[in-house]
């Protein structure tokens, strides 16, 4: 095992099952531990470790993970380096593949911490916290009067429900175009017709009015429109689809535009709220097969009942279809016509995002997508093992990386990926849970780094043998 001690502890430092005894263990290994500071299940007497650690870089990788203790949360928030400071601060989301794939919003941190990062000198500390979902009401509101404009515009831009009265106060204080853009998109009504004129001067007069392209269409789509500022807007090309799903156009304009030539004018009418149903399916929209975008906000968040699923299930128009495979509150039926739908794009949500996308979809769609989410698709509890087998024989690596640690290959298969070509595959194949136990140990003595590496993170290892490793390295 001393041969490849150094991939040995990486590996572990990665398994599921290592228990908090040898992470602890781990944590004072002279190995790069940033998968360890990531684990969600890092014991306190770990992350006290990797806490004091002298490397910026994992402290940083430390400060955003979501599980810490709020002894270590307080370390970070003193930290000398304003990088581990904004990662705490910002709570973002975190990514988890389990199957069918989310994204989680950390859990909050401490009262004191909350305080600790309000009252930091380095703006980009106070910005980054402004952004933190989980900021308690009364530290939010005092970050409204915050020194710097754009953490204030930042701190009102994220509260749910938004700041409506400080709003005006607000958008009169900052200048800049990114956070003027940020507050308009949580006005609770129209922007008044005034202001918004009052804001079209000043980018008038700018002198760099390129970089208000952004905040230009959200004026046009949030105005309180009259004829004026009506007809402002349709007269410049970029701004039309801005104007066409602004609430306040009137009927007249939205019939017209309905029938634009530029094809994001009319799948701007198309999306609008409320829009009359027999309009919207007259109306032809091209849509980007291979594009993740072309979604209907309102649609995500709306109750819907089973029969509206089903209408929107079978609109003309892929925007409605592709926003509907992404919720996860849809009856069988409504799947069921989502996986046969003509669009590629419709038919990948439902095996991203569907616990009950078929088995068949799943298989069909991993075979020719490249994106990341076909890992998630192989750990879909529908996946057919006989489809993960051939993927696992394929001539692409790509293909064989993926299905490598799939609990259904055969032996002799992940005994081939385990001779593979590319180490990747190879580290990823000595993962799989179905190499029998007696296997397994012996790969810990391979020659091949990337073979002890996947062997050490498989999660069927037994943990007398991870405190063996531990050991023999004299941690």
């Amino acid at each position: 095992m001393q041969r490849n001690l150094g991939a040995l502890l990486r590996g572990l430092a990665g398994n599921p099952s290592a228990p908090p005894e040898a992470l602890v263990r781990l944590a004072a290994a002279d190995i790069d531990r940033t998968e360890l500071a990531r684990r969600r299940d890092l014991p306190a007497q770990a992350a006290v470790i990797l806490a004091g650690d002298e490397d910026a870089n994992l402290r940083s990788e430390l400060a955003a993970n979501p599980t810490l203790p709020a002894e270590v949360q307080t370390v970070l928030a003193r930290d000398v380096d304003a990088r581990v400071r904004g990662r705490l601060a910002e709570g973002a989301q975190y990514f988890t593949s389990v199957g069918l794939h989310a994204h989680h919003l950390p859990g909050p941190l401490s009262h004191e911490v909350y305080e600790l990062l309000a009252r930091d000198p380095q703006p980009k500390v106070r910005r980054a916290l402004a952004f933190n979902r989980r900021l308690p009401d009364g530290i939010r509101a005092r970050m409204l009067d915050d020194d710097d404009a754009r953490t204030a515009a930042i701190a009102a831009a994220e509260w749910n429900p938004a700041p409506t009265a400080r709003i005006g106060e607000l958008l009169s204080r900052t200048t800049g175009a990114f956070s003027r853009e940020l507050l308009l998109y949580r006005l609770d009504g129209p922007l008044p017709a005034e202001a918004a004129r009052g804001m079209l001067a000043d980018i008038d007069s700018s002198a760099d009015p390129a970089n208000s392209a952004g905040l230009l269409r959200q004026i046009a789509a949030t105005a309180d429109l009259d004829a004026d500022l009506t007809d402002r807007f349709l007269t410049d090309p970029r701004l039309r689809a801005a104007v066409a799903a602004n609430p306040t156009l009137d009927p007249e304009h939205v019939a017209a535009l309905a029938h634009d030539p530029d094809n994001q004018v009319r799948a701007a009418v198309v999306a609008r709220r409320g829009l009359d149903p027999v309009l919207r399916e007259s109306v032809s929209v091209e849509y980007d097969d291979r594009s993740s975008g072309n979604t209907v906000a309102w649609l995500l968040t709306d109750d819907l009942s089973e029969p509206d699923q089903l209408v929107f299930a079978r609109s003309r128009h892929q925007a409605f279809r592709k926003t509907l495979a992404l919720r996860t509150d849809l009856s069988d039926e409504t799947v069921g016509i989502l996986a046969a739908d003509e669009s590629f794009a419709v038919r990948l949500f439902v095996c991203e995002h569907q616990p009950n996308a078929p088995g068949r979809l799943l298989a069909h769609i991993a075979a020719d997508w490249k994106g990341y989410s076909r890992w998630d698709m192989l750990a879909h509890k529908n996946f057919p093992g006989d489809a993960a087998t051939a993927l696992a024989r394929s001539d692409d690596p790509h293909d064989r990386v993926v299905a490598a640690a799939h609990p259904g290959l055969p032996i002799e298969t992940i005994e081939a990926l385990l001779a593979d070509g590319a180490d990747y595959v190879r580290r990823r194949a000595a993962t799989n849970p179905s190499i029998p136990t007696d296997r397994l140990i012996t790969l810990l003595e391979a020659d091949e780094p990337a073979v002890v590496a996947g062997a050490a993170a498989n999660r069927t290892l037994p943990v007398a043998t991870m405190h063996q490793v531990l050991d023999q390295a004299r941690l």
